[in-house]
């Protein structure tokens, strides 16, 4: 399946990667790039995450880092999107 990040997601992803650079230039690479491969991985195996409370919305977490990508499937597109890359520490309804 092909990958699609939501705007948020994006967004989301710049905004670790930012303040991840502020602290450790390399840090913030190694960081997105798992987040990356591990989404492509999604991709090639859509039911690797977890369900969530949310009808069609899995998780999986960033192993080694302290994230969560949450996605759903759309097998009509025949695509994941990525909907959101948030810290795991962060409330929902942020």
């Amino acid at each position: 399946m092909n990958v699609r990040y939501s705007e948020a997601a994006l967004r989301e992803l710049d905004q670790i990667f930012a303040y991840i650079y502020e602290r450790n230039r390399s840090a913030a690479i190694a960081v997105v790039d798992r987040i990356e491969r591990l989404a492509s991985l999604i991709g090639e195996m859509p039911f690797m995450g977890h369900s969530t409370d949310e009808e069609g919305v899995r998780v999986m977490p960033v192993v080694r880092y302290p994230f969560l990508i949450f996605y759903t499937i759309n097998d009509i597109a025949d695509e994941v999107v990525i909907l959101h890359v948030r810290h795991g520490a962060r409330r929902p309804q942020q």
